[in-house]
């Protein structure tokens, strides 16, 4: 299985045109699908475009929707020049599948995504992701690991539970071998699961150093009533910075069948992991409508696409009390040299193209 990787908005591969924003946590409690990635996103509010260079098979955009039934937010996405379907969506939430392009040649591409907004509405990127090819380096890179990767390996207690796996077993181990820097935990909550308000029910352990305890779900002491609605993406831990090298993960259920159980959705690890899993994993089925982002589930007006970082997209209904949310940020305008950079950028990709079609 192929790793994806993440790049956030805030990467400075990402070349933006016309007028945007940057923004940091201001639209972190929106919807039920968890916080933009690294709780940033750019925003534009008039006519503007972005564009990334990378080297893969496979790409999609993901953003926030801030607005019920925007009418002013509208976005064109293209690979090389090559304009495909985007993804609409009407309720105010984040990790929004925008766009997604599969099947590409192997090789150097350019993913461009021209947005136009009108009536004081926000068009919002979050992230882009790519299955890259073998011969691209990760010495900077953010990896995205899923929950049926075979570098995971989950005791026996651990159990599949869409869109992951979640235990209710004291002492209950998750481990997991892994090159990088730093390393981010994304765990789920689902209703239909016991609650308990207890704190520090799990650790976590970095190379057999002394563990470090977590909430099994987010601000587990301040909740006092039984949350409503699947809450995704949660950011459950996040490790201070490494040693860049190799390093393992030891994750530890301490709670009982009686308190709210441990759950794992994805990790995030930055910098240097490889981008294939180790070996092949079955194909058995999680509990619960799943749908991969290779496939997205069609839309209604009271449903929308949403995307983990690991790469599943769900169909799901407008979480309760969900309201927009204002977003106040600093404007900056993109120079020219950004443009002339993405223009001999480009000039190289489509080059090293027709050089490698008249080898052939």
């Amino acid at each position: 299985m192929s790793r994806w990787v993440v790049v956030d908005d805030a990467d400075s591969g990402i070349f933006y045109n016309g007028a945007w924003f940057a923004d940091r946590g201001t639209l972190d409690n929106l919807g039920n699908f968890g916080a933009p990635y690294l709780s940033t996103l750019h925003g534009t509010n008039s006519t503007a475009s972005l564009t990334y260079a990378f080297t893969g098979t496979r790409v999609l955009i993901t953003g926030t929707n801030q607005f019920v039934n925007p009418t002013g937010v509208s976005w064109q996405c293209s690979v090389d020049n090559q304009i495909f379907p985007s993804v609409p969506n009407s309720v105010p939430v984040n990790n929004l599948l925008l766009c997604e392009k599969d099947g590409l040649a192997d090789g150097p591409h350019v993913i461009t995504v021209n947005a136009t907004v009108s009536n004081q509405e926000t068009f919002w990127f979050d992230y882009v992701k790519y299955l890259p090819s073998p011969s691209v380096s990760l010495a900077q890179a953010a990896i995205s690991i899923d929950s049926t990767d075979s570098g995971l390996q989950f005791d026996p207690g651990w159990k599949q539970f869409s869109p992951g796996f979640e235990t209710t077993q004291t002492s209950s181990k998750l481990s997991f071998n892994f090159t990088g820097v730093s390393l981010i935990y994304y765990g789920f909550y689902d209703p239909s699961l016991p609650f308990d308000a207890s704190s520090h029910t799990a650790t976590y352990a970095i190379d057999g150093q002394t563990p470090i305890p977590f909430d099994a779900i987010i601000n587990a002491s301040s909740l006092t009533t039984k949350p409503t609605g699947v809450r995704y993406n949660q950011v459950l831990f996040e490790t201070a910075k490494l040693p860049a090298g190799p390093h393992t993960l030891e994750v530890e259920y301490l709670g009982t069948n009686a308190t709210t159980p441990l759950t794992f959705e994805f990790l995030v690890v930055q910098n240097g992991t490889s981008a294939s899993s180790p070996a092949p994993v079955s194909s058995s089925t999680l509990p619960g409508p799943v749908a991969s982002s290779s496939g997205v589930l069609p839309f209604t007006p009271t449903s929308f696409t949403t995307l983990t970082l690991s790469g599943t997209s769900s169909s799901t209904s407008l979480a309760p009390g969900v309201t927009p949310t204002s977003a106040a940020s600093t404007a900056y305008q993109s120079n020219n040299t950004s443009m002339l950079a993405l223009a001999s950028l480009a000039v190289f990709f489509l080059c090293r193209r027709n050089a490698r079609s008249n080898r052939y």
